[in-house]
């Protein structure tokens, strides 16, 4: 499958392994630059979107992007995305330096990404499952999430 990467646009940031990256500019320059690779590639039947790290003020001044329910929204409804959406790893130093293992994997579903890319997973699995179980992330977010991955794994064959 392909992955396009780092939704919505990495420009000119600092690197998200090692810290915080904050991109402070406005939304119109994503639209004019940043989004046309991805909308190339949406286009052009690309079956996933790797969100970055980046907080993105002109999206969501408050959230990494891989966490914020805006970036995602724009990602599904301005650029018209079906397909999986996977955070990328979040053991990355911009995530940490953020919030918490468990919180972020929450924060990470809330969102809207189908798939976690956790190298922490035997924390962050359970954080996830506890969520649904305490309803802060109902059944309904995780069957989208599953039956987007199914989808994607019946066109690729695997099923």
């Amino acid at each position: 499958a392909s992955v396009l990467k780092h939704f919505p646009g990495y420009g000119g940031n600092a690197d998200t392994h090692t810290g915080l990256a904050y991109d402070d500019r406005p939304l119109e320059e994503f639209r004019a630059a940043d989004f046309l690779p991805f909308q190339a590639g949406i286009d052009a039947g690309a079956e996933m979107v790797l969100v970055s790290h980046n907080i993105v003020s002109a999206m969501d001044s408050r959230l990494p992007a891989s966490m914020s329910p805006e970036v995602h929204r724009i990602l599904r409804e301005e650029l018209g995305f079906t397909g999986v959406i996977v955070t990328d790893d979040l053991y990355m130093d911009g995530v940490r330096h953020f919030t918490g293992d468990e919180e972020a994997a929450v924060l990470a579903v809330q969102a809207g990404n189908d798939l976690l890319c956790c190298t922490d997973f035997q924390t962050q699995v359970p954080a996830v499952l506890a969520a649904v179980e305490r309803g802060e992330i109902t059944e309904e977010r995780i069957d989208q999430s599953v039956l987007r991955i199914l989808e994607l794994k019946m066109a690729l064959g695997l099923l």
